[in-house]
């Protein structure tokens, strides 16, 4: 599947779970159908350089911290 077209179901279908930055290099994780797709950008949302997928989830690593319980209930707090 090329490339652009596996980039539209991402964004059409993925859940964005956080972004990180490597030097200068912007790097988005996004969850789609039980699996993790790391986008990784030359050009921040404009030339992507690879994108990378994994079912293990120790790719959430670098983003444990942007990850929020509250974010995971709808922002609805229960009492």
């Amino acid at each position: 599947m090329p490339q652009e077209l596996q980039f539209e179901i991402l964004h059409k279908h993925g859940v964005y779970v956080g972004k990180r930055k490597i030097n200068k290099q912007t790097i988005v994780l996004f969850q789609l159908h039980g699996f993790y797709v790391e986008v990784f950008y030359k050009q921040y949302r404009k030339t992507i350089d690879q994108l990378i997928t994994s079912e293990d989830t120790e790719i959430l690593q670098p983003y444990l911290e942007q990850i929020h319980i509250r974010d995971l209930s709808g922002g609805k707090n229960k009492k």
